[in-house]
């Protein structure tokens, strides 16, 4: 009885398997039945004995800055809320995101040579060291999109990818709009970054080449217009953007975010382009594997040259001056009349040349360097045009050993003329 039970298992099993074979549709196309010993068998077979290539599906990443050699990792963590957010924690602002912003604490500018004095907009800015220069095997992307209260929104767009192995670009895109709780409060900032990094085959050229701008926009009201309990009377004033106030009181209520009308504020907007060369002189050494050879260069003298341009444009629009508020509170003679206006703008060039020399090289990011820099500035203002210009000798040392536990930082400028 019990060889019976089997034999019907066994007579089960193998008609099961004949009519699997029976229902598979590649049988119907030549040479794909899939069954043992057909082609796609041979294939499965040759494709199961294949070494499998860990780069084939995931991404390797890494960047490093415009004057660092140090390779770093992109930080996708979310412990810390501002470091997805424009201002810091450590940031007061106008009580809108995107208005003018100072740090709480001490925070003095120590670098020196011209300064065109206007930093109120300086947290929301691309500024030239923080631009990623990227390495990576695969297209990479990010797509950052944030929604806050009264229509606040904050987009930002990233993009990289190497052309070819030594050769990479990277386009960078961040918006932040924001209407405000009140009246004539909405701001309109973007900010936008091309930079690609090229390096030849035989590592001794580099070239790096940055586009920068940002354009910062934002409507100022100057406060409430007296001490009245607003936010009290809720009959009036449940709508906040109704309350009186002492710049742009004629905006009317109606709230769009498309609108990105300057009425009474400030316009920003600062333009870069960067280009630096590189050239190395040093020692040559490979990497041989069983299939393949890696080259190397190890530099012990380098010869850099960089041009910079950057073109800063200020503004401060009043369409309909508030009557004796310029008088009152700035010292004018008269009010000023409607489509007041205060521009200024700045041309900057700068040519520098500089020379490297590396004491270890095994250790790039060891390094005397010394250079000397030609500054030529341009002054547009609402009176004529002025023009000037800085002559200065530059140095600096570095040193991050190895082990990774010594780091050492020395740099100095000494302008001889300008």
């Amino acid at each position: 009885m019990r060889r019976i039970v089997l034999y019907s298992l066994f007579l089960c099993l193998i008609l099961g398997v004949a009519e699997s074979y029976a229902q598979n549709p590649m049988r119907r196309i030549p040479g794909m039945s899939g069954g043992m010993g057909g082609r796609a068998s041979m294939g499965a077979a040759q494709d199961s004995l294949k070494r499998r290539d860990n780069n084939e599906d995931s991404i390797t990443i890494w960047y490093r800055l415009l004057d660092t050699s140090r390779l770093q990792l992109l930080d996708s963590s979310v412990t810390d809320f501002y470091k997805r957010f424009p201002v810091p924690a450590n940031h007061v602002y106008l009580g809108n995101l995107g208005l003018a912003a100072r740090p709480l604490r001490f925070n003095p500018i120590l670098t020196s040579g011209f300064d065109p004095g206007f930093h109120a907009f300086d947290v929301y800015k691309l500024r030239m060291d923080q631009v990623r220069f990227f390495h990576t095997t695969r297209p990479y992307s990010e797509l950052g999109y944030l929604l806050g209260s009264s229509a606040e929104q904050i987009i930002n767009v990233l993009h990289t990818q190497n052309i070819k192995p030594n050769w990479n670009f990277a386009f960078q895109y961040n918006l932040i709009n924001s209407l405000g709780s009140f009246k004539n409060q909405s701001t309109n900032h973007s900010r936008y970054l091309f930079n690609s990094d090229y390096t030849s085959r035989n590592k001794r050229y580099h070239l790096y080449f940055v586009v920068l701008a940002n354009s910062m926009q934002a409507n100022e009201n100057g406060g409430l217009q007296d001490d009245y309990d607003y936010l009290g009377d809720l009959v009036s004033y449940k709508e906040r953007s109704a309350i009186p106030v002492q710049l742009g009181d004629y905006v009317p209520y109606r709230r769009n975010v498309l609108n990105s009308v300057l009425n009474t504020g400030h316009r920003q907007r600062t333009t870069s382009f960067f280009l630096r060369q590189q050239y190395d002189l040093g020692r040559k050494d490979s990497i041989v594997t069983d299939s393949t050879v890696i080259p190397l260069f190890y530099p012990k003298l380098r010869a850099e040259y960089n041009v910079q341009y950057n073109r800063h444009r200020y503004r401060y629009y009043d369409r309909q001056p508030q009557d004796s508020f310029y008088i009152n509170n700035y010292d004018f003679l008269l009010n000023p009349a409607p489509e007041f206006q205060i521009e200024e703008s700045w041309n900057d060039i700068i040519n520098d040349f500089s020379l490297y020399s590396f004491p270890d090289e095994k250790n790039a990011q060891q390094f005397l360097k010394a250079g000397i820099s030609l500054q030529n500035l341009t002054g547009i203002f609402t009176d004529g045009k002025r023009t000037y210009y800085n002559l200065f000798l530059h140095g600096e040392y570095r040193n991050k050993t190895r082990n990774q536990k010594w780091d050492l930082e020395a740099a100095g400028k000494f302008y001889l003329s300008g």
